[in-house]
């Protein structure tokens, strides 16, 4: 009897002392699967042939769907999980105000066709996805202005469409 007590007291220390000796629960798939869903929604919505056809819907439905998990998280992998998904909410957001940028200011005519006036809302945008500006000058007033090239949406999504592969691969992984 004596030396059962013994053992246990020895795999007791072990288990103390050595970490990661109990894991972590991993990454429960089907707690994440209709983020996932929604998710890939608005892949296929922002990468096909309307760009600028995301439906607020789906990215409110999205949005939801990541608030709902951020209580619910048993482990370090989920939680890392539903920051990744909330970073991707944002750039679908970044590239939804690019698209409603694109009509601002675009019934002028200072405005060339095919850019998007940077106003101050978009300056962090331009840095955070390293975007080229052009500068202008408004004749009448003097003033210098920005732009950048509508292109730019397709830039905001393939760093959607590259974050949405990495957390693919996550869950997959775990």
């Amino acid at each position: 009897m004596k030396q059962y007590g013994i053992v246990i007291v020895c795999l007791s220390a072990l288990m103390f002392f050595t970490p990661g000796c109990v894991s972590e629960p991993g990454i429960d798939k089907a707690k994440f699967s209709e983020l996932n869903r929604t998710a890939r929604e608005l892949q296929t919505s922002a990468t096909s042939g309307k760009p600028c056809g995301l439906s607020d819907t789906l990215l409110q439905r999205f949005s939801s769907a990541a608030a709902a998990l951020n209580d619910k998280t048993a482990s370090k992998a989920e939680r890392d999980l539903v920051k990744a998904y909330a970073n991707l909410l944002t750039t679908y957001q970044d590239g939804l105000l690019l698209c409603s940028s694109r009509t601002h200011l675009a019934q002028f005519k200072f405005v060339p066709k095919g850019r998007i006036y940077v106003f101050q809302e978009l300056d962090p945008l331009v840095l955070k996805y390293d975007l080229s500006t052009e500068s202008h000058v408004y004749q009448p007033t003097g003033l210098h202005w920005r732009s950048i090239d509508e292109g730019s949406i397709r830039v905001v999504w393939e760093s959607a469409e590259f974050q949405l592969k990495i957390i693919e691969n996550t869950v997959n992984y775990n």
